[in-house]
C-alpha cells in the first residue's frame, strides 16, 4: 500500500471512528486550527451530512421523536450501517429493520412500535417516487381487448405500485407530523387497514382500500388472471354483482 494510500485509509477510519483518534502526529500543524480541530470538523461533518439525510427521507419520524431521540437514534444507525456508495440515495434503507431491533432488544424503544410501520410508510414514499417508468395501460387499450381474452388476460403492477397493511394508525400519523402546524395523533387503531401507494406523474399518492378491492388487488399481483380475480370477488359479495366490480376496480387502477 503506498503512502498515499495509508493516509486515505487512516482518515477514512477516523472520520468513521473505528481507530484512535487522539493520535494526530499524522495531520499538519501549519493549518489555521490545531489537528485535533481540523480532524474533528471531518468527522463532525460526516455524522452530520448523514443524520440529515436521514431526516430528509423520514421527516415525520424526526418530529415524532424530536432532535434530543432522533440524533442518536441517527449516530447509532451511522455506526450499524455506514454509508458504502457515492450516493446518498439508498443510504437510509435499512433504518425500518434496525429500529424493528430496537424495538425488541432495547428498553428505550420497547413500547414505540409505531415507529417500525411509520419508516416502513416513509421509505415506501421514497421508493414509490423514485421507481422507474413504464408505459401505461390506457382505457383505450382496455376497450380494444376481445371479450373471449377477458379471462385468463393478466397485469403488471406499475414499478412504483406498493402494498401495506398497517396495524397502526401509520398514514393519519405522517399526515399530521408532516402538515405546517403538527398536532398530537394517537398512533393506535382499532383494526388493521390496506393501503395502496404509487407514484401519478411526479406525485406520490396513497389511499385505504376496502377489503374486496384489496383482496382483488393481491390476486392482480401474485399474477393471478381476470378470472382469478372474479373468484375471488365471488367469495365476497353476489355472483351477479362480480363481473361489475371487478371492471370497476380494474377500470379505477387504469
Amino acid at each position: 500500500m503506498s503512502q498515499l494510500a495509508k493516509l486515505q485509509h487512516r482518515f477514512q477510519q477516523c472520520v468513521l471512528g473505528s481507530t484512535n483518534a487522539d493520535d494526530n502526529a499524522w495531520i499538519s500543524a501549519g493549518g489555521r486550527a490545531d489537528p485535533e480541530t481540523q480532524l474533528s470538523i471531518y468527522c463532525y461533518a460526516y455524522a452530520a451530512r448523514l443524520t440529515e439525510v436521514l431526516a430528509t427521507d423520514y421527516p415525520a419520524l424526526l418530529v415524532a421523536l424530536g432532535d434530543e431521540i432522533f440524533n442518536p437514534l441517527a449516530n447509532d444507525y451511522i455506526v450499524a450501517h455506514p454509508s458504502h456508495y457515492f450516493s446518498l440515495r439508498d443510504f437510509g434503507r435499512h433504518l425500518p429493520d434496525f429500529i424493528a431491533e430496537l424495538i425488541q432488544n432495547n428498553a428505550n424503544y420497547k413500547d414505540m412500535y409505531w415507529m417500525h410501520e411509520l419508516t416502513i410508510f416513509e421509505w415506501t414514499l421514497t421508493e414509490a417516487f423514485d421507481a422507474a417508468d413504464t408505459k401505461l395501460f390506457t382505457k383505450q387499450d382496455m376497450a380494444n381487448i376481445a371479450p373471449e381474452v377477458w379471462p385468463e388476460l393478466k397485469f403488471t403492477l406499475h414499478p412504483s405500485v406498493h402494498r401495506h397493511d398497517f396495524e397502526w394508525n401509520t398514514t393519519e400519523m405522517w399526515q399530521t407530523l408532516t402538515a405546517d402546524d403538527p398536532k398530537k395523533i394517537t398512533a393506535r387503531r382499532e383494526t388493521t387497514s390496506a393501503w395502496i401507494i404509487w407514484r401519478d406523474q411526479l406525485t406520490t399518492r396513497f389511499r385505504s382500500m376496502q377489503n374486496n378491492e384489496q383482496q382483488a388487488l393481491d390476486t392482480l399481483r401474485d399474477g393471478g388472471n381476470f378470472n382469478d380475480i372474479c373468484e375471488t370477488l365471488a367469495t365476497m359479495m353476489e355472483v351477479e354483482t362480480v363481473p361489475l366490480r371487478a371492471a370497476t376496480l380494474l377500470k379505477g387502477w387504469i
